[in-house]
């Protein structure tokens, strides 16, 4: 089964604009802040997941501007090398998380599946269809809230912290914004007595 979390050597080139530059020598603080702006901004990548953290910088390179006057271009260009801690689920992984919503698109008003969020991971997919046993009970009142529930009254609901196992995965990226993104599909049926419910109040950033 392939491991969630990785340290991944990773190198590109970092611009900064040169009026930032103006006084500092080296700009490395000014490089670094840069690229990790830069990672919170693209968020993860199809090949290592979610970047989480920057455990170690390898090296910074020099103005990669060589054909510029450094004095004069708007942008210097510097290649960084770096170690990165990174996050991807994977088939056969299980993992623990917050119920976030109900989705409620099935007959009658019907919640049909839950979503759960799980570190930076914000969408885990579970659909009843993969919740035996439980059955959707609609709220009665403006202070219950609907949930899905199982005879013995064991509850997945808003708020309550899940164990699951995960089935598949997708990207969706947003090329305007250089943006990615990771979807899960999850399951709590299987042999295994531990997945479902594990408590009614947690942290939903359960390996940070």
């Amino acid at each position: 089964m392939k491991r969630m979390f990785s340290e991944v050597e990773m190198s590109r080139d970092v611009a900064i604009p040169a009026k930032h530059l103006k006084g500092h020598s080296p700009p490395h603080q000014q490089i670094l802040t840069r690229l990790l702006q830069e990672l919170l901004h693209e968020k993860a990548c199809r090949e290592h997941g979610f970047y989480l953290a920057i455990t170690a910088l390898k090296s910074i390179g020099n103005n990669n501007n060589n054909n510029d006057d450094s004095d004069q271009a708007d942008t210097l260009t510097f290649p960084v090398s770096f170690t990165c801690r990174t996050f991807l689920p994977s088939r056969g992984n299980v993992m623990v998380g917050t119920v976030m919503k109900l989705l409620f698109n099935g007959p009658n008003g019907a919640a049909t599946a839950v979503l759960i969020s799980s570190g930076p991971l914000r969408y885990a997919y579970l659909s009843y269809l993969k919740m035996p046993d439980y059955h959707f009970v609609p709220a009665k009142s403006e202070e219950e809230e609907a949930c899905f529930q199982k005879d013995d009254l064991t509850k997945i609901a808003v708020g309550v912290v899940v164990r699951f196992l995960v089935l598949g995965r997708r990207f969706k990226v947003s090329p305007e914004k250089r943006r990615t993104d990771v979807y899960v599909l999850a399951s709590v049926e299987g042999d295994d007595d531990t997945l479902g419910p594990v408590s009614l109040t947690g942290c939903d950033r359960p390996y940070m």
